[in-house]
């Protein structure tokens, strides 16, 4: 009789049940916005050129932005739930453009590895939310 509820919640996970990658979303969220926000620093503590850091900047923003739009849907209220999805693809794009931008840069490895993280994270949780089934 014990092995029930591990049955069930091994299910419930292998059937991507929203009960159960619900908390997810909110670990998600802090990975992107720690790994910015450390990029963020990483530009202004080594003084790394200043496309370097409006670049990491305006991610963040975005992606902070884009946040608020997701907590804003929850709630069934005006903002329409898919609504944050255009500021996560502009986020997205401008972390793609940075890491092309500074692939092959010797200088930039850890900028490369926060945003790789950040882009890792936000590509999880848009997996996420396509796998889950809506109910």
């Amino acid at each position: 009789m014990s092995q029930l509820p591990l049955r069930s919640i091994v299910l419930a996970a292998i059937t991507l049940d929203p009960k159960v990658w619900w908390p997810l979303f909110p670990l998600l969220l802090l990975i992107v916005v720690a790994s910015l926000s450390g990029s963020v620093v990483w530009a202004i503590r080594t003084k790394a050129p200043t496309r370097d850091l409006l670049i990491q900047v305006l991610a963040l923003s975005a992606y902070l932005f884009t946040a608020v739009v997701a907590m804003a849907s929850e709630g069934g209220g005006r903002v329409p739930a898919y609504a944050h999805r255009l500021p996560s693809l502009l986020a997205q794009g401008i972390l793609l453009a940075q890491l092309v931008r500074i692939w092959k840069r010797a200088d930039a490895r850890l900028l490369r590895v926060l945003n790789l993280i950040a882009w890792g994270a936000i590509l999880t949780d848009t997996g996420l939310h396509y796998l889950m089934p809506r109910r």
